[in-house]
């Protein structure tokens, strides 16, 4: 089985919340860097997050993929919380629906990503 491209998934995530923030430039900087922050707060811990589950590989390491999944999910959900808490209490002035608008796109990034790959692997 080919490994998924973790790596250029991860990076096409990033393109998007750059591009989003650029857009959010139109209303205001603090607009751009609001979205930026959102975004950020759900890509780190994503991104990490992906980066150690797929080190493992192969049948002999299910008990490996299995640990480090779920060690990894709640690391990625508390280091969320931890983010999108901090962004909140420091980062001023802030703009709550870009902050939210940069939020969702990385979720919606996050599951549309792959069917992209894989439909352009398909072609």
């Amino acid at each position: 089985m080919q490994r998924p491209p973790v790596g250029r998934l991860l990076l096409l995530q990033l393109a998007i919340l750059l591009l989003v923030s650029g857009g959010c430039l139109i209303e205001s900087p603090v607009s751009a860097r609001s979205a930026l922050f959102g975004g950020l707060a759900y890509y780190i811990p994503n991104s990490l997050f992906a980066l150690r589950y797929f080190q493992h590989r192969g049948a002999r390491q299910a008990g490996a993929v299995f640990a480090a999944m779920m060690a990894g999910e709640m690391f990625k959900l508390t280091l969320t919380a931890v983010l999108f808490a901090a962004t909140l209490l420091l980062i001023r002035p802030i703009s709550g629906p870009a902050l939210f608008l940069g939020f969702g796109t990385m979720i919606l990034s996050h599951m549309l990503t792959p069917l992209v790959f894989s439909r352009v692997a398909h072609r």
